[in-house]
């Protein structure tokens, strides 16, 4: 008797999680289904995220785990289970769960409406509710970060950075086969390369709340993540070009 795939699966990339990791855990053992699977992809860390990790997969055959030895970056983690996942839609969202698990239905609706191949978060929708911001710094240094984006060519959406995105399984395995970069201008390069290959895009409104923790620096990471995902969208446009 063969076993049925699952129709979804959720990548979620880890980095010393150890805090957050246990609430994640049990919210998502109380939303899964039997056709939904779980891929935590924990980086290498200083704590005992992947020993959570790994308790919580004896538990529930659900939930399996990948080690990367190496600390690469989340753009990294995230190619690594999406191109693992079996789901028929592959989801990738941050460990902290900023948007509430129930928008997984939302976008699975749009998904089956076969309105989008790929359907991204949005915290600049009109409808997006933010019940806690980022600190202001952040949040004027991240519209900046975009404006500067859209300005330059690198990206049409008004938010590339939501940790929030499903893909139909073939869009995963074609786009994240092809991704360069390792680091936090991953998204800006995906979509660049999902739209190159022709895939339909939508951006939808989430709930998303701030988690305090957070390990991105806006000045670093922002700036070396800016050049980045601009030259990285540009060959993305331009490899497939006939």
């Amino acid at each position: 008797m063969s076993v049925q795939a699952p129709r979804v699966s959720l990548v979620i990339p880890c980095r010393n999680e150890s805090s957050r990791l246990p609430a994640t855990l049990q919210a998502l053992e109380a939303f899964l289904d039997p056709q939904t699977e779980v891929v935590i992809v924990v980086e290498k860390s200083v704590d005992n995220t992947a020993q959570l990790a790994h308790d919580a997969a004896r538990k529930d055959p659900r939930i399996r785990v990948i080690e990367n030895p190496v600390g690469r970056g989340k753009g990294f983690a995230v190619k690594t289970g999406m191109l693992a996942a079996a789901g028929n839609v592959i989801f990738f969202m941050d460990a902290d769960l900023s948007v509430p698990l129930r928008f997984i239905l939302q976008f699975l609706a749009v998904l089956d409406r076969d309105e989008a191949d790929i359907v991204i978060g949005s915290r600049r929708h009109r409808e997006s509710v933010i019940p806690r911001s980022q600190p202001l710094l952040r949040v004027v240094y991240g519209r900046i970060f975009n404006l500067c984006l859209r300005l330059l060519g690198a990206t049409r959406f008004k938010d590339t950075q939501c940790g929030f995105k499903a893909f139909r399984r073939e869009a995963a395995r074609d786009v994240f086969s092809r991704l360069t970069l390792d680091g936090f201008g991953f998204d800006v390069e995906a979509l660049a390369l999902a739209e190159k290959a022709g895939y339909r895009i939508v951006d939808h409104p989430v709930e998303w709340s701030d988690a305090p923790g957070s390990k991105v620096s806006a000045l670093r990471d922002g700036t070396s993540s800016f050049f980045e995902a601009v030259l990285a969208a540009r060959r993305a446009r331009g490899k497939n070009a006939s």
